[in-house]
C-alpha cells in the first residue's frame, strides 16, 4: 500500500505541475497579446498630446496681430499701427483728450499693459509698435516736420544697483521726466553720471546732490564717446574763437579807416567796444532752452540764456 500511495502522490504532483505549466503559458500569452494593445494606446495618447501642443503653439502664434487698429473719435477710419514688435496684444482702448491728442492703452494676452500718453495723433504717419531695451514705443513719421519720432510707454524701471553713464552733450537735470519740468541743475558734456533708473525717454540721474531726470539721447554708457564729444566741442569752440578774432580785427581795421576818413570824428555810440560774435548753444533735450556766447572787440566774453 505504501508504494501505491507514493505512486498516486507522484502522479498528482505531475498533474499539478502540468496544470501550472498550462496556466502560466496562458497568462504569458495573454500578457503578450495585451502588450501591443497597451503600447498602441500609449502611442496614441502621446501623439494626441503632441498634436494638441502643436495646435496650441500655432494658435498662440496666430493670436499675435500684424496690425493694431485704433478707433479714434472723429475719424472715419481706424488708425492702423504695424505690430513690428510682434507683441501679443489682445485688447486696445483709446481715450480722446482733445482734437489732436489721445491716450492709448494696450493689453497683451499674458497680462502686460502698455500705456502711451498724450499722443498727437493728427501728425502720425506710418506708425509702428517697436521694442527697444525694456520699453515699447510707437515710432512714426511726423506729418509736420517729416522727421521720425517716438512715443515711449509710460512707467519707470528702477535699477537694483546704480550704473555709471557719461554725458555726450550738455543737458539739464529736470525735476520730472518732462521737457517742461523745473530745471534742477546742468550736466556738462563728458561728466560721469550716477544712473538710478530709466523711463522710455529719460534716465533717473544723480549728479553730486541733485537727483532728477535727463534725456536719454544725451547720455551714453561709452566713456570714449563722451571723451570724443568733449574734444569735438573744444575744437569747435577754438574754430569759433579764431573766426571771431579775425572778424574783430577786420572790424577794428574798418573802424580805424572810417575814423581816419572822418578826420578823427568819434565813433557812433561813443564806445570803442562792440559785439563781434554771437554763438548759440541749444540744450540737447529739445526744450528750446540754451544760451548765447557773446564776444566783444576787446576779447571779453559774456553768456546770455534764452
Amino acid at each position: 500500500m505504501k508504494k501505491k500511495s507514493e505512486l498516486i502522490i507522484g502522479m498528482t504532483a505531475v498533474l499539478c505541475a502540468g496544470i501550472m505549466s498550462v496556466s502560466m503559458a496562458a497568462e504569458t500569452e495573454a500578457l503578450t497579446e495585451a502588450a501591443p494593445v497597451e503600447t498602441e494606446a500609449l502611442t496614441e495618447t502621446v501623439s494626441a498630446e503632441t498634436e494638441a501642443l502643436t495646435e496650441a503653439a500655432v494658435s498662440a502664434e496666430a493670436d499675435i496681430p500684424e496690425v493694431i487698429k485704433l478707433n479714434i473719435e472723429g475719424l472715419e477710419e481706424p488708425m492702423e499701427i504695424q505690430n513690428t514688435a510682434e507683441l501679443n496684444i489682445a485688447a486696445v482702448s483709446v481715450e480722446t483728450l482733445d482734437e489732436e491728442h489721445i491716450d492709448i492703452t494696450m493689453k497683451s494676452s499674458d497680462g502686460l499693459t502698455y500705456e502711451f500718453k498724450n499722443v498727437r495723433y493728427v501728425e502720425v504717419v506710418r506708425p509702428e509698435l517697436v521694442v527697444q531695451g525694456s520699453f515699447a514705443y510707437i515710432k512714426y513719421t511726423s506729418l509736420v516736420s517729416g522727421e521720425e519720432k517716438n512715443v515711449g510707454q509710460t512707467g519707470e524701471l528702477t535699477y537694483e544697483e546704480p550704473a555709471e553713464l557719461f554725458a555726450v552733450d550738455d543737458v539739464y537735470i529736470r525735476e520730472e521726466p518732462d521737457s517742461d519740468s523745473e530745471i534742477l541743475g546742468v550736466i556738462s558734456r563728458g561728466d560721469s553720471i550716477e544712473v538710478l533708473g530709466e523711463t522710455a525717454d529719460y534716465f533717473n540721474v544723480k549728479k553730486d546732490d541733485v537727483v532728477g531726470y535727463s534725456v536719454r539721447k544725451c547720455v551714453s554708457e561709452d566713456e570714449q564717446e563722451a571723451i570724443a564729444a568733449v574734444k569735438a566741442e573744444e575744437a569747435a569752440r577754438e574754430a569759433i574763437r579764431i573766426a571771431q578774432e579775425e572778424a574783430a580785427r577786420q572790424a577794428a581795421a574798418q573802424q580805424a579807416a572810417a575814423a581816419r576818413s572822418s578826420r578823427g570824428s568819434s565813433s557812433k555810440g561813443g564806445s570803442s567796444v562792440y559785439e563781434t560774435g554771437r554763438q548759440k548753444f541749444d540744450d540737447c533735450d529739445g526744450s528750446g532752452h540754451g544760451y548765447y556766447e557773446i564776444t566783444y572787440s576787446d576779447g571779453s566774453t559774456r553768456y546770455e540764456e534764452y
